[in-house]
């Protein structure tokens, strides 16, 4: 068996099959880099390993990343999907920036902070991406629908009237006074 026949088997066995990839992103790109040398075209060498030739492109570019960020891949902070994305991302320095702000975050928030880095260049990241990641307070609301005869909703609707309220808010206030009563 050859260098390149174990390089090969290497790699089939860690793009095929499980998600989660026993080797950093980083490792495996140098290996698909090191037959994509030794090949005619890349397209040959994406045959060779049995991929597309759109998947190896997209795991070779990760390897045109500064140094900094290709050890925040290595290190499993910043997974493929946003490795791709942050390569689209022409300047070196906002890509070590962005880079270092998603390391970590959850796929989502990462996405979500590389596109607003793309879109808008010159904003302050740190900011949103503070409003990414806090998440946000919400109140629970359960809604009924209650069938009242005409006598009661007239009394309630009056009585909304009178207080200068919505229909919802007077019907919410008898209930909590009801619930406080109990």
């Amino acid at each position: 068996m050859t260098n390149e026949d174990e390089t090969l088997a290497k790699i089939f066995m860690v793009l095929k099959g499980s998600k989660k990839k026993r080797e950093d992103w980083i490792s495996i790109a140098e290996k698909c880099n090191e037959i994509q040398q030794n090949s005619d075209s890349i397209t040959d060498a994406a045959k060779k390993m049995g991929i597309s030739y759109e998947s190896l492109r997209a795991i070779l570019s990760i390897l045109k990343l500064p140094k900094e960020v290709q050890q925040m891949i290595k290190d499993g902070d910043i997974l493929l999907d946003a490795a791709q994305r942050i390569n689209r991302i022409k300047d070196p320095n906002k890509q070590r920036e962005v880079a270092q702000i998603i390391a970590g975050l959850k796929s989502h928030e990462q996405r979500e902070i590389i596109q607003f880095a793309k879109k808008f260049p010159k904003a302050d990241l740190t900011d949103f991406a503070n409003r990414v990641t806090n998440s946000i307070l919400t109140e629970e609301l359960h809604v009924a629908v209650i069938p009242l005869n005409e006598a009661i909703f007239k009394a309630v609707d009056d009585e909304r009237k009178k207080q200068k309220t919505s229909l919802e808010k007077i019907l919410v206030k008898i209930i909590e006074c009801w619930v406080q009563q109990k």
